[in-house]
């Protein structure tokens, strides 16, 4: 039965979707809701919460009516709304819409709406609602129209007055014209939150249900307990049974031991009196013996007076106990000497029987015995001394060996310092020389445009330029004709300076000018002279142009590689600095003394490595770097298979390198120790405190960079305790804000 009823409620959940899951965004705002509700007693809840369709196929189409309206939370007034969102603000929750009951301005609702016929209907007119709530739903829907089909919606929104209309699959069509419509599976979940108080209450009775199918158990489970409970009834029924026989032998025994108790008191009242007698006649005569005893003592004492005075005790019973335990006491000790003269008598009868000699030959073999076991432990522990000196020889051996591989170690260390110097330089000189040779390609391209532009010049004015007819003869790799030079005078094929070449150039110019002066008196064709004119015009304009164009390309080039220049040398005098710097700044922060740091005991006295390396040392900032860090006492590993806590103090040695080079007067440093131990904790520590402030005045290093201020954000009282002052931040729940507390730590600084 109870089965039946908890698969009908599935099926209804499943019906409804209820199997959806809540996004985060719906949860907290449920729950945002329910703290207001709670808090504010003016607040009514969520649309989606106080409304619900009248029918499940309206659902879609009053999601989209609603709009951004359907989770808005509706408040009595707007001083309640107020309160609510100021709430929100402290809280630093979400932002909510919020509707005011009493103060929301709204159009009534067009009556003449509701008579339009067909499938139309008013939004307002499908949702289910408190008649308090109406100005609410009034202001979400407004005179939005609802029908079931997207012709419908089409003649009553753009035929004659126009109407906002959505159909039940969400189409919206708008005064305006525009349409919206489509698949949204965010549309649709949010359309299904009218059914949740629905769902919510057949889920919770679906609970109900399973908890008492639980509490039910399984057919085999019930008739086990069954079986089990009947023998348990059955085994108490025999355990009455006995009990019920033990009571009743008990009340027959408690019955005769009434009867003997009756009997006793009987016999006790009887003797009582008798005995009162005795009692009675007892302490008379132990008065009677006192007296007599006390008279016999004064006799006694009077008898035995002088005596009692020439001893020098006060009566003849004190002498009596006295002698009388001497006498008892001598007598006793004398018992014992007897005793333990037979006994002495006795025993030594018994070794007189016993064979001495026998045992006397066993203790002798067994003393040799333990001398030669003596002798052998002599030679074992002589032959261990022995051994023991060899091996403490050879130790020592060793231990020198070992101080002349550290002191070689070390000379081997650098060497590697002194060639990586070299090799930074080898590798500055080599980039020098690829400029230089880039410059040298430049200016050879521009002699090569340069040729090609006087050859085509010279094509262009039908000038015949004497070629090499092999060019094999003269080696050269250039493409294209090979140029003889051989008609020109010795001085000219000489190499020259620039201010020569440009003389020369000036007077074969003058030469040409004069030449073609001279041609141009010889041809009497003034048709062609102008057409010559009107060609050399232009052909001087182009060659203005082209001549302006290659000034500025030359001076633009020349900019761009000073400025290349400059950018290069920039960046390598910054990576240098950087470079050669980090290692130290890394030695220092990884390195400790022997001596306990921070509470814990430390073993790195020599501190870890760390490198930069350029990817492409020609062009540097197009290419990456290389951060290569090794900490102490482990072999080299990429960074990102480095530790949390290994990569950052990496990345400090790399900040303070940086900073070593361009110095900031000030840091902030928010929670660098969350992935570092307290003994890591405490060389970040006191390296900041070596750099800030009264730390940078007492050990000032040009390398390492000058002091810098710092605010540390810390949780860690082994990273604060070195700071010159704290700045602690709390909650002041009475004002609803953050308050700071300051406290001075030079006062307390040891000397």
């Amino acid at each position: 039965m109870l089965k039946a009823k908890i698969n009908d409620l599935d099926n209804q959940l499943r019906e409804l979707k209820a199997d959806r899951n809540e996004n985060e965004r719906d949860v907290r705002l449920s729950e945002t809701v329910k703290t207001l509700k709670r808090l504010f007693p003016g607040v009514r809840g969520r649309m989606t919460e106080l409304c619900r369709t009248t029918q499940k196929k309206y659902n879609l189409a009053v999601t989209v009516a609603m709009g951004r309206f359907m989770d808005a939370v509706v408040v009595e007034d707007d001083h309640t709304g107020k309160e609510c969102i100021k709430y929100l603000k402290e809280q630093r929750l979400p932002p909510q819409t919020f509707i005011p009951l009493q103060s929301v301005r709204v159009k009534p609702v067009t009556e003449r709406l509701r008579t339009l016929g067909g499938t139309a209907k008013l939004v307002f007119d499908v949702i289910e609602f408190d008649r308090v709530l109406e100005k609410a739903v009034v202001f979400a829907v407004g005179n939005t129209l609802v029908c079931d089909d997207l012709n419908e919606a089409k003649r009553l929104s753009w035929s004659g007055q126009r109407f906002k209309v959505v159909t039940t699959d969400g189409i919206l069509l708008t005064k305006s014209g525009t349409m919206t419509g489509g698949t949204s599976g965010g549309m649709e979940a949010r359309s299904h939150k009218w059914d949740d108080k629905k769902v919510e209450g057949l889920k919770r009775k679906k609970e109900d249900l399973e908890v008492e199918l639980e509490e039910l158990g399984s057919i085999r489970e019930m008739q086990l307990k069954e079986s089990e409970a009947s023998g348990k009834i059955s085994g108490l029924e025999k355990k009455i049974q006995y009990t019920e026989i033990e009571k009743k032998s008990i009340e027959d025994k408690l019955n005769k031991l009434k009867v003997e108790k009756r009997n006793i008191e009987d016999e006790i009242g009887r003797v009582k009196p008798e005995v009162q007698k005795l009692v009675n006649v007892i302490t008379t005569r132990a008065s009677k013996i006192l007296s007599l005893e006390q008279r016999i003592n004064d006799i006694v004492d009077r008898v035995y007076k002088k005596f009692s005075e020439s001893v020098g005790v006060k009566n003849i019973r004190e002498y009596e106990e006295s002698h009388l335990k001497a006498i008892e006491q001598i007598a006793a000790e004398r018992f014992n000497l007897h005793k333990q003269q037979s006994k002495l008598k006795y025993q030594l009868e018994y070794e007189k029987k016993l064979d001495v000699g026998a045992r006397i030959t066993k203790l002798e073999s067994t003393v040799l015995n333990l001398k030669k076991n003596l002798k052998e432990v002599e030679e074992k522990q002589n032959k261990l001394k022995s051994a023991t000196e060899t091996a403490n020889s050879e130790i020592g051996d060793l231990n020198e060996e070992v101080q002349d591989w550290k002191a070689k170690a070390e000379e081997c260390e650098k060497d590697i310092q002194v060639w990586k110097k070299k090799i930074s330089a080898a590798t500055s000189n080599i980039t020098k020389h690829n400029r230089q040779i880039k410059s040298k390609e430049t200016l050879i391209e521009q002699l090569t445009q340069r040729k090609q532009e006087i050859v085509e010049k010279c094509e262009l004015e039908q000038i015949d330029l004497p070629t090499v007819s092999d060019p094999m003869e003269t080696e050269s790799s250039s493409q294209g004709p090979v140029f003889d030079f051989s008609s020109l005078n010795r001085s000219l094929q000489q190499k020259s300076k620039q201010s020569e070449r440009d003389k020369i150039e000036a007077e074969f110019t003058q030469k040409i000018a004069s030449l073609m002066s001279e041609i141009a008196r010889t041809a009497p064709n003034m048709k062609a002279l102008d057409q010559y004119d009107a060609v050399l015009e232009k052909e001087k304009a182009a060659s203005k142009e082209w001549e302006a164009a290659r000034d500025e390309q030359n001076r633009v080039t020349a900019e761009y590689n000073k400025v290349k220049q400059m950018r290069h040398e920039l960046f390598m005098d910054a990576f240098n600095h950087i470079s050669s710097n980090i290692n130290k700044i890394y030695n220092e922060l990884t390195k400790s003394n022997t001596q306990s740091v921070g509470g814990i005991s430390s073993t790195h006295a020599v501190g870890g490595t760390a490198h930069l390396n350029l990817e492409n040392p020609d062009e540097p900032y197009l290419y990456g770097i290389k951060y290569s860090a090794m900490p102490p006492t482990k072999r080299y590993r990429d960074m990102p298979q480095l530790s949390g806590g290994e990569k950052t103090v990496a990345a400090l040695a790399l900040l303070f390198s940086i900073h070593s080079f361009k110095p900031s007067p000030f840091f902030i440093l928010d929670e660098v120790d969350a992935a570092l131990d307290n003994l890591n904790v405490a060389k970040v520590a006191s390296f900041i405190q070596s750099k800030s402030c009264g730390g940078a005045r007492l050990e000032r290093n040009v390398e390492l960079g000058s002091g810098f201020q710092s605010i540390v954000i810390s949780l860690k009282d082994n990273f604060y305790d070195k700071a010159e002052a704290l700045v602690g931040v709390y909650r002041d729940s009475d004002k609803g804000c953050s308050r700071t507390l300051t406290f001075d730590l030079t006062k307390y600084r040891e000397s």
